[in-house]
């Protein structure tokens, strides 16, 4: 039954069916493998490291797909492989891998070190008439050559996927479908994404990413529960196989494949405040910051939207100074109150700016296939500009014009829009916002003499990647505020969320879109707390504030107003509070900052990567890890009360101190002004005192906050060295160690210990002078200049 056709199969579908030969050269493993139809085709396998190894499958008549940008790892084989010959067919050895393939019919898979298959094809997965149920590895030829690859991998009935980008589905992957082709979401309660990811991660070990910019449909177990199936819409099939075992393990391979995540600057932890749809000239962005000093209000960030443009001209990179006189102004009294400045832009040109006259004639911009520029409608050009009335679209009242897309393949038109940029970040901007990216046309023709067809999901990362590099050669820092992304984004740090909804159902879903990120390699993230479209509750908001501040990156923004003390004193003073407690948590964010940058692990972390053991956490998609230490359970309904999951081990209430044991379903209450947020038992956690702008400088003194119930350990990393706390329980005894690089003051406050019996504290064996004071009904002690030390609790 081996050559019988898949029951679904498009016409001129032809697949893999045996092995016809191999040969092994320099790392490099290549097969021809036979085809149902007598034809040829090639498959090639080689282990870039002991965990990752590349393959490519290259039907009959077809050439290999021109390398993406997604990739920064050397290609070239890094690890020896041997052959085997059996009776089955060969075997392939690597250090930590073994490639078993069979020869007729034909089948793959990968066992681990125990010989434990942890990725294989399914051949067996057949209907009561013997037709294969999935496509297997395969294409469809039609009238000019391949268009598409096929490929199914088993799904065993306890497998769990996650990944493939921003998606706000539910956070376990298994029976969805999934499409991998970037758009405008236009909202946050659906597939669509504007962070399309071709990475998943499957709880047998392993993660999958196709290196391609095509759209590809993932069918996850729907077609047939025992299956997964990948269709790409390109002629040839190029992918990694990234061996963990552990999601960590993984995130941290994939990023090492794909790239790290830059530091971003210090002040970007800080809150962003934005004028959005509300302010659109320098009078009412003064009057927001002047509001931020008056209900003291920390942040570091303003935010100016679309208008600090002229009208229809985006995006030309002109301030309107009839909105905006005197700039430089403008600028420098922001910079001289502790504010950095962002602004927002896109990679369009306006036709009605004369900018497109110059990215005509030049030939920067992206074409038709007759040469004729390629002027799109898109978002803004479609609908109204806001001004309080809700109406139709004219020619006259829209956003902007139609646009032409600068072409990001083409070195000049990238030089071009660089140096475009130069003068406004002269003129004080100090980051900018890169909205869209998502409206590449699949005909569109690129420099590169390819089409949208395969450049389509690439165009976000050279988009980003053209504006971080031009704000890293003036600012001296890696950073932009992205919608769109890809495989690699991570590489041009920070994104957010696009644009939700103001409802309680959004929000949800955005929390579950910030953890399918980050299990596809994007550690910094964030969204609009309150929701972009339309007008919040204040009860929404606190909630949308209360998750959005315990995020790696926090910002209010809207197409309504997003201040505070808009929605009532209530409102106004629990925000603040959640805005101070993130200022206080500074030390350990950006300490996660620097843990995501060397190993790829994200900010917040579902619970899946948190707890790859606990088969309780899979399904817990609304709640997550803030760094190795907090729980986080936003509440994302309009209620007083929230489910959480509580994993194994000690698990201590932030607010009342009260332990919990865990494995445990728990119910707590959540009074509007209460984010559930639980501290692992004995985690001791690195924070600072009370600031309105983040500091550039080291943190000094350094407060550590310590929680019985175990042992932990935490190391704190920052830009001049690092800072090793360890807290010990045993014999009795409580012991807090300290080991820092540089001597530094500590403060140290123990929460739940009860009556102190005593406080000692030693520095290379020496006692250490140690200052009581009060602090919130407790006792905190300073130490003066330590470098190592003990603390006896």
């Amino acid at each position: 039954m081996a050559n019988v056709l898949p029951h679904n199969a498009p016409q001129g579908f032809d697949w893999v069916t045996r092995l016809e030969s191999w040969g092994l050269d320099g790392g490099v493993l290549r097969l021809a493998v036979g085809t149902a139809a007598g034809a040829q085709a090639v498959l090639t396998f080689q282990a870039l490291t002991p965990a990752i190894w590349h393959f490519t499958f290259v039907p009959p008549d077809t050439q290999a797909d021109p390398p993406t940008p997604i990739m920064i790892m050397d290609k070239t084989p890094g690890v020896a492989l041997s052959v085997e010959q059996t009776e089955a067919g060969i075997v392939v050895r690597g250090p930590a891998l073994s490639l078993v393939i069979d020869r007729d019919p034909w089948m793959l898979r990968w066992l681990d070190a125990d010989g434990r298959d942890i990725a294989r094809e399914n051949p067996s997965d057949i209907d009561g008439l013997g037709r294969p149920f999935v496509l297997p590895l395969g294409y469809v030829r039609g009238a000019d050559g391949v268009t598409t690859v096929t490929e199914s991998l088993h799904l065993r009935p306890d497998e769990h996927l996650f990944g493939l980008g921003e998606k706000f589905t539910p956070l376990d992957k298994v029976q969805q479908r999934i499409v991998t082709w970037t758009q405008d979401a236009f909202g946050s309660t659906s597939e669509r994404s504007h962070k399309n990811i071709p990475f998943l991660i499957s709880t047998r070990g392993y993660g999958l990413l196709l290196d391609t910019g095509a759209r590809v449909a993932w069918d996850l177990g729907n077609v047939s529960c025992q299956s997964f199936t990948m269709t790409l819409d390109v002629p040839t099939l190029d992918g990694y196989l990234i061996y963990g075992p552990t999601p960590a393990e993984i995130l941290d391979r994939y990023t090492a494949l794909t790239g790290r995540a830059p530091l971003p600057p210090k002040w970007s932890f800080g809150l962003w405040m934005s004028g959005a749809g509300t302010y659109r000239d320098r009078a009412a962005i003064e009057a927001l910051v002047a509001g931020l000093d008056e209900h003291d209000i920390p942040a570091d960030v303003i935010h100016v939207d679309t208008w600090w443009l002229r009208w229809r001209q985006y995006c030309d990179f002109r301030w309107d100074e009839d909105a905006f006189p005197d700039v430089k102004g403008f600028t420098d009294a922001l910079h001289a109150q502790g504010y950095h400045l962002t602004v927002w832009e896109h990679p369009y040109i306006s036709v009605e700016s004369d900018l497109f006259e110059v990215g005509e004639r030049e030939g920067y911009f992206l074409t038709r296939p007759d040469g004729s520029v390629y002027v799109i409608d898109y978002g803004l050009s479609l609908a109204p500009r806001p001004d309080g009335t809700v109406r139709v679209a004219t020619p006259e009242t829209s956003w902007n014009a139609p646009v032409a897309i600068i072409d990001m393949t083409n070195p000049d038109a990238v030089r071009w829009f660089q140096d475009l940029h130069r003068p406004a970040i002269a003129s004080g901007i100090d980051a900018f916002k890169t909205d869209f990216g998502e409206d590449i046309p699949e005909d569109a023709v690129f420099f590169n003499g390819q089409t949208g067809r395969t450049m389509h999901n690439l165009y976000p990362l050279l988009y980003n990647q053209a504006v971080t590099e031009v704000t890293r050669q003036e600012r001296g820092y890696d950073l932009v505020w992205a919608r769109s992304g890809t495989a690699g984004s991570q590489r041009f740090p920070v994104c957010w969320s696009g644009d939700p909804a103001a409802d309680f159902d959004s929000l949800a879903c955005t929390v579950r879109g910030g953890l399918s990120i980050g299990l596809s390699g994007v550690p910094f993230w964030s969204h609009d707390i309150g929701g972009y479209r339309g007008m919040p509750s204040p009860r929404l908001f606190v909630r949308w504030a209360q998750f959005g501040l315990m995020c790696s990156h926090s910002r209010m923004h809207g197409d309504s107003p997003r201040e505070p003390w808009y929605f009532g004193p209530e409102a106004t003073d629990i925000v603040r509070r959640y805005v101070k407690l993130r200022y206080a948590l500074f030390p350990y964010l950006y300490s996660l900052a620097h843990e995501a940058h060397r190993t790829g692990l994200p900010v917040i972390r579902a619970m899946p990567l948190a707890f790859p053991g606990d088969p309780n956490a899979v399904g817990k998609d609304l709640q997550y890890m803030l760094g190795p230490s907090l729980l986080v359970a936003p509440v994302v309904d309009d209620s007083d009360a929230r489910a959480v999951y509580l994993p194994a081990g000690t698990w201590i209430d932030y607010w009342t101190g009260k332990p919990f044991d865990g494995p445990a379903n728990i119910t707590v209450d959540a009074p509007l002004d209460t984010l559930p947020l639980f501290v692992r038992g004995g985690a001791v956690i690195p924070m600072m005192g009370p600031v309105t702008r983040i500091p550039e400088g080291r943190i000094d003194p350094l407060i550590v906050v310590v929680y019985p119930h175990g042992s932990s350990a935490y190391m704190l990393l920052e830009d001049d060295g690092e800072t090793a706390l360890r807290y010990e329980e045993h014999d009795g005894a409580r012991i807090l160690t300290l080991r820092t690089e540089q001597p530094r003051a500590v403060i140290v406050r123990p929460v739940g210990f009860g009556p102190l019996r005593e406080v000692r504290a030693v520095d290379n064996g020496q006692p250490v002078e140690i200052e009581l004071h009060l602090h919130q009904g407790g006792i905190e002690f300073r130490l003066e200049g330590v470098r190592e030390a003990e603390i006896r609790l």
